[in-house]
């Protein structure tokens, strides 16, 4: 193993991945907790003793922390200075413990936020997604509303433990050091005494189903397509990753010059993978002016059959490539940035060292496989989603390819 990057598991479950990074004398930590929400009263619950672990365990004001919680886990990030990493474990361990202090005030500041991020309007948009994908899943529980917080007199529900966590730190500093930092604190936390049931798996997804979304006046659409895809640690996962390069990965790409340089139609237009633990998802999404929503989604569906029938040409497969590469060193060169990607993967119950390896697994990509990658996931039946949009603008119910 490199003595850049120490992986530890401790006696108690907590996996600690420790990883030498930069110079600048600071310490960034990410801790995954486990911590299945299979009700909507059960994440109103977890989101607000994630708010009240904020508020409340900046441990002697020397540690930046925050703690947010969704279906799945809770995430703690800190931030201190290389010579508190003492201070930085402790604080992480006081989350670890799970006990709410100050719910009132924590409580009242959650519900100023949620406000602040329903007023977003694509907050709506992405909520009827994953209804729209997902059915009555878990994961399609978003946000808890203001009674389902109100209803919660005392927050008595902790994270599962630390079998199954994961703790990422990165420093300018000896990994083994730091991972023993961590050890000194958490190697005594200890699971409950309660069992805790992960999900259920996600449902498949169909494809061909694209539903509309009315929102009588609206100027803008939004364009907010899914397909079935594989997962990060897939042998086929870097083919299909290029391939999504090729369609739509930056300005360069087929969708952007089709749809934003040549009609104008799109403000902007991506493709990328929406992960989920044990599932990923080809994901389109694409904003436009009402008046243009039905033509977007004739040229996004004529672009997606082209990727089968004018299949990525070597040139196509070199400058993805090229951009995945430099744009994944530029963009993860920040350390707060790399501890988030490396949080991440952790957090769709993959293994974050994936992430170090991803651009040799990229540069060992035949062209033939990235070929063969468009043909089989790019078909325009294989998408479903919705259409936020004017439904005076649209001649007839949003459809993409054979979509009805």
């Amino acid at each position: 193993m490199s003595s850049d990057l120490v992986d530890r598991t401790l006696a108690n479950g907590l996996r600690v991945l420790a990883v030498r990074h930069g110079v600048t004398p600071l310490a960034e930590a990410r801790l995954l907790l486990p911590s299945p929400c299979p009700t909507r009263a059960v994440l109103a619950e977890s989101v607000l003793l994630a708010a009240c672990l904020s508020r409340g365990q900046a441990a002697e004001d020397r540690v930046e922390l925050d703690v947010v919680a969704d279906v799945h886990q809770m995430t703690a990030t800190a931030c201190c200075s290389l010579h508190d990493m003492d201070a930085l474990t402790r604080a992480l361990a006081e989350v670890a413990r799970g006990v709410p202090t100050e719910v009132e005030p924590a409580r009242g500041h959650l519900i100023a936020q949620l406000k602040v991020a329903r007023a977003h309007p694509d907050f709506t948009v992405r909520a009827q997604l994953a209804r729209q994908l997902f059915g009555d899943h878990p994961v399609a529980f978003t946000m808890p509303e203001e009674d389902e917080l109100a209803r919660i007199a005392e927050v008595r529900r902790g994270p599962s433990g630390p079998r199954g966590a994961v703790l990422v730190i990165l420093a300018p500093d000896d990994p083994g050091r730091l991972a023993d930092a961590a050890e000194r604190t958490l190697a005594g936390w200890q699971a409950p005494l309660r069992d805790v049931a992960p999900l259920p798996p996600l449902p498949a997804v169909e494809g061909g189903r694209l539903v509309l979304l009315s929102r009588p006046g609206a100027p803008q659409s939004r364009i907010r397509l899914r397909a079935p895809g594989v997962t990060v640690e897939h042998e086929r996962y870097p083919e299909l990753f290029l391939a999504c390069g090729v369609l739509g990965g930056a300005l360069s790409s087929r969708l952007s010059r089709s749809l934003r340089e040549d009609k104008g139609y799109v403000y902007g237009v991506t493709v990328f993978f929406d992960s989920h633990p044990g599932a990923g998802f080809l994901a389109i999404e694409a904003d436009t002016a009402a008046a243009t929503t039905g033509p977007a989604l004739e040229v996004l569906a004529a672009e997606l059959s082209r990727m089968r029938t004018h299949p990525p040409t070597g040139q196509e497969i070199a400058t993805a490539r090229a951009y995945a590469i430099g744009s994944m060193a530029t963009r993860l060169a920040p350390r707060a940035r790399l501890a988030t990607a490396l949080a991440d993967l952790a957090a769709k119950a993959m293994d974050p060292l994936l992430l170090l390896d991803f651009p040799r697994r990229l540069a060992a990509v035949t062209p033939d496989a990235v070929v063969a990658a468009a043909e089989e996931f790019f078909a325009p039946e294989r998408f479903s989603g919705v259409v936020a949009a004017d439904p005076r603008e649209l001649a007839d119910p949003p459809a993409l390819g054979r979509c009805r």
